[in-house]
C-alpha cells in the first residue's frame, strides 16, 4: 500500500492507535458513539425471550447445546498440529473457566452468556482479580447487554467501559476487566447485532396475535359493533346505557348473550371473524420468519413431518455442525485471545479447545473399516504376520494371530504360468494408500538393536516411574508442611519460595540411566563384534567411566530439578488458589496436596522417558568414539507416529562425530516435531570393511 498515509488529517498531532478514527476527536459516550441512542434496547429483546414460545425455544436449544460441551486447555505443538499438542490438566485459567465464580458452574456460565449473544448479539464476562495480586484473575461474571456501554477513545479505539447497576449508579470498568463477545455489527464496531433485532416487528406481530386470541375470549363484549340513536343522549341517559351494556355484555360468562335495545337505537354491526383476521395464519408466518432469521431448520424445533434414525441422525449432526461449532467458536476466541492473555507468560503457548460436538459420519466410518478389513485380507493372504498387517491399515490387534492363507481367498492357488504377486508390492502399495513412504533399506541386526534400545528404554522407565511413587509422595510431603507454615503465618509472597528435596530423585534417576548406558554400551559392543571389530563396553560406576557418569549425573540433575520446580509452582499456584478467608494452613496444605496426587503423569512419564533415552545417546557416543567405523547413520522408527522431519534424517550418513552429535545432541533428532518423544539415534556402519572381507582381501 505504498503512498497511503494512516495520518488522522482531522488531528494531525494524535497518533492513532487503530489505523484510522472511529470516534470523532470529541470522543463519545454511549451505543459505540457512532449510531447514537440505539432504536432498541438489549433489554427489549431480551424481555421477547420470555414472551414468544418459538424465540424461546430457539434460544434455549442453542444456548444448551453450546453449554453442553467439553473444554480442555492444551500446550500448542511447534508443528501446529492438534494430534501433536499436550493436554494440560492443572492451571488457574481451566480451574476459573470449569468453576468462574462461587455461584455459577461453567456450563451456567456458557448458557446464560450465549442467552445474551443469541438475543443481543452481543455478550460480556466481567473479569474479578484477586484483592492481593491486582493483575491475577480469579472469578468470571456473566453480565446483561444492556447495562453494559462502550467508552469510545478517538486514540485508542476503545477507552473503558460503563456498567449501570440496577438502582442506577454509573461503574467505570478497565477494558481488561471486561471481555466482549459479539456478533459484528456492519454499522457499529462496538457494539453487536443479533437475529432478534431484524426481526423485533415480526415478534410484535406474533405477541399481539396471542394477545388479540386471549383477550377475544376473555374481554370481548359481543355482539360488537356500533349503537345508532337519532337523538343526543344527555350525560346520565349515556352513561347508564354504558353501564347497563357492560353488565349485560362484556367478560365471558355474558358473551354471545343477546340485546335488547330502547328508544329506537339501531345495532350496526362492525365485528370481523376470526377467519377474516387470519391469526393463526399470521401466527405461522410469524414461526417461519423467527427460525429464518436464526437460521434454524423446523426439525430442529421437534416439527418433522416423517423421521427415522437416518434423518435423525443427519439432522443432529446439521444442527452441531451449522448451529453449536459457530457460537463454540465464538467463545474459543474470546478464551484465547482475551481470557488466556491475562495469566502473562504461564500461559504463553496455551489454547482452549471444545470436544467436537459433531457425531462421526457412520456411513462414512463403515466404508473406512470396510476398505481397511479388505486390505489388511489382501496382506494377510500375501503372507505377512497379522499383526504388522493390522498396524500398517490402522486396525487394533484382535487377540490373536490367523493360521497362515496360501493363496488368495476364495480364488485357489495361482494356476500355472502366473506369476503370484510378491509380498514386498502389497505392501508397498499399502503403505502408498495411506501417504506413507517405505523404510530406507537397512540391515537387520540395525533393526533388532533399535527395538532391543527401546525394550531396555520401556523396561527401565516402568521400573522408574513406579519408584516415583514413592519420591512424590515424599516431596508433597514436604511442600504440604511448607504450604501448611505459609498459610499460618498470612504471607502469602512466601509461596514463592517453595522447595521440594531431590536428593532421592536424583539418586533413583541417575540409577535408571546408568543401568540404560550399560545395555546400550554393551549392544555397540556385540554390534560392533559382528563387523569384525573388538571394543570393550565400559561401566560408568568402575574405573574408566568417570566421564560418561559425569555426563549422565548433570543430566539427570537437570531433569530431577526441572520436575521439582514444575512440582513446586504447581503447588504454589494451587494453594494461593485454595487460600480463603478463615482458612487454616493445614485445610489449604490438604486441598493442595489432593490436588497434586490426582495430577495426570504425563509430564512425568515425559522426561523421565527422555533422560533415560538421553542416557542411551550419552553411552553410544563415547563408545562410537573408540570404534573404527566408515560412517555413522542416523536410525529413525517408521511407523504412523513417525513425524516428518524424523523420516526425511532416517537413513542420512555422517562422516563423523562431530556432525551426527549437531544432529542428535541429547538422546533424539534436534528437529523432532514430538521434542522429548524422539525415538532415533545413532548407529555405526562398516561397509568398507564388509566388502573386503567378502571379497577375501
Amino acid at each position: 500500500m505504498s503512498g497511503l498515509s494512516l495520518r488522522n488529517p482531522l488531528a494531525p498531532a494524535v497518533a492513532n492507535q487503530a489505523p484510522v478514527p472511529y470516534v470523532s476527536r470529541a470522543g463519545a459516550r454511549g451505543l459505540g458513539g457512532l449510531l447514537g441512542a440505539a432504536a432498541v434496547s438489549p433489554a427489549t429483546q431480551m424481555d421477547a425471550f420470555g414472551a414468544v414460545g418459538t424465540l424461546f425455544s430457539i434460544v434455549t436449544r442453542t444456548s444448551n447445546a453450546t453449554a453442553q460441551v467439553d473444554w480442555k486447555l492444551w500446550r500448542k505443538a511447534k508443528s501446529g498440529l492438534k494430534e501433536d499438542r499436550v493436554e494440560i490438566t492443572s492451571h488457574l485459567a481451566l480451574d476459573i473457566w470449569n468453576k468462574p465464580n462461587p455461584f455459577m458452574t461453567r456450563q451456567e456460565n456458557v448458557e446464560a452468556t450465549q442467552q445474551h449473544v443469541d438475543l443481543t448479539g452481543e455478550g460480556y464476562w466481567v473479569v474479578a482479580y484477586d484483592p492481593r495480586v491486582a493483575t491475577l484473575p480469579m472469578e468470571l461474571w456473566p453480565v446483561r447487554p444492556d447495562r453494559m456501554t462502550p467508552v469510545p477513545d478517538p486514540k485508542t479505539f476503545l477507552k473503558e467501559w460503563e456498567y449501570s447497576t440496577p438502582d442506577g449508579q454509573k461503574i467505570t470498568l478497565d477494558v481488561k476487566n471486561v471481555i466482549q463477545l459479539r456478533m459484528p455489527n456492519p454499522m457499529d464496531p462496538y457494539r453487536g447485532l443479533g437475529p432478534v433485532q431484524t426481526i423485533l416487528t415480526d415478534l410484535d406481530s406474533y405477541q399481539a396475535a396471542a394477545t388479540w386470541n386471549r383477550n377475544f375470549f376473555r374481554n370481548s363484549a359481543l355482539p360488537g359493533g356500533l349503537i345508532q340513536i337519532d337523538t343526543q343522549l344527555v350525560d346520565d341517559e349515556y352513561n347508564e346505557m354504558v353501564e347497563r351494556w357492560r353488565e349485560s355484555h362484556q367478560g365471558l360468562s355474558n358473551a354471545w348473550r343477546v340485546a335488547i335495545l330502547e328508544n329506537g337505537a339501531k345495532w350496526v354491526d362492525r365485528s370481523y371473524s376470526m377467519a377474516d383476521m387470519q391469526f393463526a395464519e399470521l401466527r405461522s408466518v410469524s414461526r417461519d420468519v423467527i427460525r429464518e432469521a436464526f437460521g434454524m431448520p423446523k426439525f430442529a424445533l421437534g416439527d418433522v413431518d416423517d423421521v427415522n434414525r437416518a434423518t435423525a441422525e443427519a439432522s443432529k449432526a446439521w444442527f452441531a455442525e451449522m448451529l453449536t461449532v459457530p457460537r463454540l467458536e465464538r467463545i474459543k476466541g474470546a478464551l484465547n485471545n482475551d481470557f488466556l492473555p491475562l495469566f502473562g507468560a504461564s500461559a504463553r503457548d496455551l489454547e482452549f479447545d471444545y470436544e467436537n460436538p459433531v457425531p462421526p459420519d457412520a456411513e462414512a466410518r463403515n466404508a473406512e473399516l470396510t476398505t481397511k478389513a479388505g486390505a489388511a485380507a489382501t496382506l494377510v493372504a500375501a503372507g505377512f504376520e497379522a499383526a504388522d498387517v493390522l498396524d500398517v491399515v490402522g486396525l487394533p490387534q484382535m487377540g490373536h494371530t490367523p493360521r497362515p492363507v496360501v493363496g488368495i481367498p476364495g480364488q485357489g492357488l495361482p494356476g500355472p504360468g502366473v506369476v503370484p504377486e510378491t509380498p514386498e508390492n502389497v505392501l508397498a502399495r499399502a503403505r502408498a494408500r495411506l501417504t506413507r513412504s517405505p523404510r530406507r533399506p537397512r540391515a537387520a541386526a540395525s533393526d533388532d538393536e533399535q527395538e532391543e534400545a527401546r525394550a531396555d528404554w520401556k523396561d527401565l522407565l516402568d521400573e522408574l516411574l513406579a519408584d516415583w511413587e514413592d519420591i512424590t509422595a515424599a516431596q508433597r510431603e514436604a511442600l504440604r508442611e511448607q504450604i501448611e507454615e505459609i498459610v499460618d503465618g498470612g504471607d502469602p509472597e512466601a509461596l514463592a519460595t517453595l522447595t521440594v528435596p531431590t536428593d532421592d530423585a536424583h539418586a533413583a534417576l541417575l540409577a535408571a540411566m546408568v543401568e540404560q548406558a550399560k545395555a546400550a554400551q554393551q549392544r555397540m559392543a556385540d554390534m560392533a563384534a559382528e563387523a569384525g571389530e573388538e571394543v570393550e563396553p565400559i561401566d560408568p560406576e568402575e574405573d574408566g567411566g568417570e566421564e560418561l557418569l559425569a555426563a549422565l549425573a548433570a543430566a539427570a540433575l537437570l531433569l530431577v530439578l526441572l520436575l521439582a520446580s514444575s512440582l513446586a509452582a504447581a503447588a504454589a499456584r494451587l494453594a494461593w488458589w485454595y487460600w480463603g478467608q478463615g482458612e487454616s494452613g493445614a485445610d489449604v496444605a490438604a486441598e493442595v496436596d489432593a490436588k497434586l496426587a490426582g495430577m495426570s503423569p504425563a509430564e512425568r512419564r515425559r522426561y523421565l522417558g527422555w533422560a533415560l533415552w538421553q542416557a542411551e545417546g550419552e553411552a553410544r557416543w563415547e563408545i562410537l568414539a573408540r570404534m573404527d567405523w566408515d560412517h555413522l547413520e542416523a536410525v529413525e522408527e517408521d511407523d504412523r507416529s513417525t513425524c516428518k522431519p524424523c523420516g526425511t534424517i532416517d537413513g542420512t550418513q555422517f562422516p563423523d562425530i562431530e556432525t551426527a552429535r549437531k544432529a542428535y545432541p541429547t538422546g533424539g533428532y534436534v528437529h523432532c516435531l514430538g521434542e522429548l518423544h524422539c525415538r532415533g539415534n545413532v548407529e555405526p556402519r562398516w561397509e568398507a570393511r564388509s566388502a573386503r572381507q567378502a571379497s577375501g582381501t
